[in-house]
């Protein structure tokens, strides 16, 4: 790691305020062990703009995500890194103390990072896809059962009865 580097990470939580410190201190440690990012700095430029941004634009909170998200566009991230940045973000303006109420921001970004997470959930297997489909015809299947053994003979109903026993009734010993 470079010297710049050194200095640009240092400089977030080297500030005044030591709620702000300890929790950019964190995320830095998060930042370098994920290596998620090719620019560690990134990440944290994002928050603290984030930050300045809620905190101008609190009174329309629709507004100052829309602008955040802009912030997000602009630096082409990945889903996994704009999740990262959202968490973060969320965290901080649940356990901070504003002037001002914030939660409404807090939702929205909450819902954008939910939605997120979504998206990175891998589809079905084929297979669970598959077993899906079954049990539907299944069910679909056993709704019609009573309709389908009235139209069979006896000996056929009796036959498909004795198949379908050992699915609902447990099988029992005979004692000698």
């Amino acid at each position: 790691m470079n010297t710049e580097l050194l200095n640009a990470l240092e400089s977030y939580y080297n500030t005044q305020n030591q709620h702000w410190n300890d929790f950019t201190l964190k995320m830095i440690c998060e930042v370098l062990t994920e290596k998620s990012f090719e620019h560690p700095e990134l990440p944290l430029l994002l928050f603290s703009r984030s930050i300045d941004i809620f905190s101008e634009h609190y009174q329309s909170p629709i507004k100052a995500v829309w602008m955040f998200n802009n912030e997000i566009e602009e630096k082409s991230l990945t889903t996994g890194q704009k999740i990262f940045a959202l968490h973060w973000v969320c965290k901080y303006l649940r356990i901070s103390e504003f002037d001002y109420d914030l939660m409404p921001v807090y939702r929205l970004l909450k819902s954008q990072e939910s939605k997120l997470k979504a998206e990175l959930k891998p589809e079905k297997s084929l297979v669970s896809n598959i077993q899906d489909i079954l049990k539907e015809q299944v069910h679909k299947e056993l709704e019609k059962l009573p309709d389908t053994l009235k139209d069979l003979e006896p000996v056929q109903r009796l036959n498909v009865l004795c198949k379908l026993m050992p699915y609902v009734m447990p099988k029992t010993e005979i004692q000698h």
